[in-house]
């Protein structure tokens, strides 16, 4: 699922009178309260925060009504895509090789545990149809790696509805502005938990500091450090077979693989070599992968093609079968 959210810095006090009506926003009729929901989630990561320095969270939740295993990734501007899990007492094989791309192996351990007493108001139009969802959590907050570190704190969610309209989110924000709610300078709680109860570690040297500003190495750096990016972030999508993540993650592979071929004379030919032979290995896998890709879509698209009278049998079936099972 994608969630699409803004966080507001509220007043410490239980008292919700600095909230003002949203109802007068336009598109919203009413503001409806729901129960308070009790949340307790544990967040894990590598020990050199390797998710966080990512921009992706993993966590454990109980209560509320999606209890389970969330691994959230990154996605443009106010969105995420959150990959849910049933709850169990272990992490899912699923999710710990989705997150691979991002802790390259490293063990994922609990980090911090947050416990949230959730008031849910929900933002209602002239039917009935919820828009977005406003919690206002207290936040207690204690890192299971530094023992006797606690925060706490308050803040305020606006998760937008599925199919509704994003620009709502500025409307309510305007409103919110306009009685003195500010946008929260963290982007998650586990964000906050962190840079108030322990600072992330500083992780490995930047060697891009040691580079010329404006020199042939500080540019191919950057170029290498974008295409990492790219499939760092393409690797969870392909392996979910999300549409053209294939093709993208091989032109990817290929942009890097050509840029170490030849920006050599500004690289460590010992490390990038190794490097190029692995992107080639990968593309060849990815080239397979796509053929099926292309092959499948002809198919489908050629049997769409033909006369009702001469396609006999659930043709389209045996092909989403022999696909799937070319596939495994």
């Amino acid at each position: 699922m994608q969630e699409t959210e803004r966080k507001y810095d509220v007043p410490s006090s239980s008292d919700t009178s600095w909230l003002p009506p949203l109802d007068r926003v336009e598109g919203i009729t009413s503001v409806v309260d729901r129960s308070l929901e009790e949340l307790d989630a544990v967040y894990y990561d590598t020990d050199d925060l390797r998710l966080y320095g990512s921009s992706a969270i993993l966590r454990r939740r109980t209560g509320g009504s999606d209890a389970g295993w969330h691994l959230k990734l990154p996605l443009p501007g106010d969105s995420r895509e959150e990959v849910q899990a049933a709850l169990t007492d272990a992490l899912p094989d699923a999710l710990r090789d989705l997150a691979l791309s991002r802790t390259r192996g490293a063990e994922l351990i609990p980090v911090v545990r947050i416990r949230s007493s959730r008031e849910v108001r929900e933002l209602v139009d002239a039917e009935g149809a919820v828009l977005a969802e406003l919690s206002i959590d207290a936040v207690r907050a204690e890192s299971l790696r530094a023992q006797g570190r606690s925060t706490a704190w308050r803040e305020m969610e606006v998760e937008l509805a599925k199919d509704a309209d994003p620009a709502l989110l500025d409307a309510v924000e305007k409103r919110l502005r306009e009685h003195g709610i500010a946008r929260a300078q963290s982007s998650s709680k586990l964000a906050r938990a962190l840079d108030e109860m322990a600072p992330v570690p500083a992780g490995e040297r930047d060697e891009a500091a040691d580079l010329a500003e404006g020199s042939a190495g500080e540019q191919v750096l950057a170029y290498v450090r974008e295409q990492i990016r790219v499939l760092t972030a393409l690797d969870p999508a392909v392996r979910r077979d999300r549409p053209d993540s294939v093709h993208r993650m091989r032109v990817a592979c290929r942009r890097l693989r050509s840029c170490l071929r030849s920006y050599r004379s500004v690289l460590d030919r010992e490390v990038t070599d190794a490097i190029r032979g692995d992107l080639k290995w990968l593309a060849g896998e990815l080239g397979a992968e796509r053929d099926q890709e292309v092959l499948m879509k002809r198919l489908t698209r050629g049997v769409k093609a033909l006369p009702k009278e001469l396609v006999l049998g659930p043709v389209s079936a045996r092909l989403q079968a022999w696909n799937v099972a070319r596939g495994s």
